[in-house]
Order: structure tokens, then sequence, then C-alpha cells
């Protein structure tokens, strides 16, 4: 099974156990509403892909970045919630982008991704208040994540 087909393999068995958001279909207000706008920048397609259909799966609108450039782009075009992003990408890395993030409004909630041990991102954590999350993490994690931050 390659990567890709693994990912969505991943994604239907995690939306048909928890019977999907009605039917697979987003509310349309939820798309209008900033609190459910959420950034993925990742420079793995398989990962992002996978982040994006369980986000859209929880009721979230998801709009990717394949690098950091598209990332700080997307941050200038609109506002996020939340923005998870990677720390490892060539180019621009995690921690660039968040130096060079726009200052205007309020900043979305960063998370964190990749695949160090969380003791080896301690510095990219300390520099603000940022979440980890570990790829290869679930849908679920995901989900109480996202939770965690709306509370």
């Amino acid at each position: 099974m390659s990567a890709r087909e693994n990912v969505l393999f991943t994604w239907r068995s995690c939306s048909s156990a928890t019977g999907g958001l009605a039917g697979g279909r987003l509310d349309p207000t939820a798309a209008q509403d900033v609190t459910r706008k959420v950034l993925v920048v990742d420079d793995d397609a398989d990962w992002r892909e996978f982040l994006r259909l369980c986000l859209e799966d929880l009721g979230y609108e998801a709009i990717e970045a394949a690098n950091g450039q598209e990332a700080l782009d997307s941050l200038a075009r609109q506002r996020y919630r939340v923005m998870l992003l990677d720390l490892n990408m060539p180019g621009m890395n995690g921690l660039e982008v968040l130096e060079r993030m726009p200052r205007n409004g309020e900043p979305p909630r960063v998370v964190l991704l990749t695949a160090a041990a969380v003791q080896d991102v301690g510095g990219a954590l300390r520099s603000g208040p940022h979440y980890y999350l570990p790829k290869g993490a679930s849908r679920d994690q995901l989900s109480l994540l996202l939770q965690s931050l709306d509370a």
C-alpha cells in the first residue's frame, strides 16, 4: 500500500468509526467562522492531506500550505484560529515562519508538528504559547488537542 493509500485508508477508517460529521458534509456556516479555520503547513503532502481530511471531518475549514512562504502568504490574506506548523521543512523552517508571521490582529494558536521527540522541540515550545502534535498522531489525538484549544 502506498503512503497516499495508507493516509486515505486511515482517514476512512477513523471517519467511518465516528460516523463522520453530518454524513461527511460540513455545516455551511462553519466555513465563514474564523474560529473554525485551520492553516495546515507541512512539506509532506500525505501528512498534510491526512490532517486536512481529519479536520474537515471534525467540522473545521482546513487550508493547506506546502512550505513556509505559502504559509506567510496565506496568513497575510486571512485570519486563522489555529495553525498546524511543521518545524522541519526545507527552505523556511517552522521557527522562521513564526519569526516572520504578520503581527496584525490576533495571531493563530500554533501547534508544532514534528517527527522529533518532544524534548527535541523544547526550545520552540518555549518561544511562545505553542502546542505540540507528533507526526503520526491519530484523528482522536488531533480532536482532543483542538478541543483543549477551544476551552
